[in-house]
């Protein structure tokens, strides 16, 4: 079959393909799309916009129907690329022609290679999932079992592994003194370890920021954006959280550390809500079923108080009974082995990237 594949700006024609895929590919309750932060980065009004320049992408067949589509992030005075939004029938032949030409536009900016799945922005989402496929956790990147697949066999190689730990649900009498020792000892240091309020989650956010851009400077395709930005993208959580799940840290009245969570709402909180996922969404917080404990920073010259805050967490969660998932832990972090004798499985999730030749 003779395949199309084209660059397009603002024509509606080609933005409502591009937004049209994933609804053809994905069952309903596996759809993580956010069709209008998409539409915003495609036509260049996102929050973020003003940071990079797109470049969107779609392979069409000979009834103009999108078979593959993604978009290429350029940052000025970045030598690489990133690529995103990718979505794509199990179709070798379109998905190389767009990989290709991904390249051969990078290559025009004078990139030296490409680094993916990264959805424009490191504040939006990244990473390829690779196993344990089939109800999805609210914030996790999510995708088709084939895209691994379709990435390598364009050359594309792993350059970094992340894994989200799935906990089953802790029985009363469960204890780990050496988390629940190192608790004890950060509060009589003076530290204290509390829960935000709906009063105090805003200020708390601030103080998330001002951790964050400094815990989170080193890894892979982050970039900095400003606290206001920061606030407007992750403002939504204040009406899905349940504020003993979250807590903050802090030492001599100085913010040090943070870990959020949030029940588990599968897919609900994306795309168009209607009334019933409003009442959904109202339900699964007074009494979720699972938790996702989204971020976790600490700041590193307190040796030891990640412990005490993952057992100040499991302390809430051993109360609940209720499962969760330590979600999108980079390999080598030493938090990936918290509590490992309560891990169910692991799902695993992998960044790839491509060195452009001339």
């Amino acid at each position: 079959m003779k395949y199309t594949v084209l660059t397009f700006s603002q024509d509606s024609k080609y933005l409502q393909k591009f937004l049209q895929l994933p609804k053809r590919l994905y069952h309903r309750t596996e759809r993580m799309q956010k069709p209008v932060e998409e539409l915003e980065i495609l036509k260049g009004t996102h929050i973020l916009s003003h940071y990079f320049q797109v470049c969107p992408l779609l392979v069409l067949d000979k009834k103009e129907r999108p078979i593959s589509r993604a978009v290429l992030t350029i940052y000025p005075k970045d030598s690489t690329a990133y690529l995103g939004f990718f979505e794509s029938e199990d179709n070798e032949t379109a998905s190389a022609l767009l990989f290709s030409k991904a390249e051969n536009l990078a290559k025009k900016y004078n990139c030296t290679e490409i680094v993916g799945p990264v959805d424009a922005s490191f504040w939006l989402c990244y990473r390829l999932k690779t196993n344990h496929f089939g109800a999805p956790y609210t914030g996790e990147p999510y995708n088709k079992d084939y895209y691994l697949r379709l990435w390598q066999q364009a050359g594309y190689c792993i350059s970094e592994r992340y894994y989200s730990n799935h906990f089953q649900s802790i029985k009363s009498s469960h204890q780990n003194t050496k988390f629940s020792a190192r608790l004890e000892q950060k509060r009589m240091e003076g530290y204290h370890i509390i829960s935000p309020d709906r009063d105090t989650f805003d200020a708390s956010l601030q103080e998330v920021y001002e951790l964050l851009v400094e815990l989170y400077k080193t890894f892979p395709v982050y970039k900095p954006i400003a606290k206001e930005e920061f606030i407007s993208l992750y403002s939504y959580l204040k009406p899905l959280i349940n504020y003993s799940m979250v807590k903050m840290a802090y030492y001599q009245k100085q913010p040090v550390g943070f870990f959020i969570s949030i029940p588990d709402y599968g897919n609900t909180v994306y795309g168009t809500l209607t009334p019933i996922d409003y009442l959904h969404i109202l339900l699964t917080r007074k009494k979720p079923k699972s938790y996702v404990m989204l971020y976790m920073g600490i700041d590193a010259s307190h040796h030891g108080l990640g412990k005490a805050m993952a057992e100040a967490i499991k302390q809430e969660l051993q109360v609940s009974g209720i499962p969760s998932v330590g979600a999108l832990i980079r390999e080598k972090n030493i938090n990936r082995h918290y509590f490992q004798e309560l891990i169910d499985y692991e799902y695993e999730y992998v960044l790839l990237h491509k060195v452009l030749t001339s």
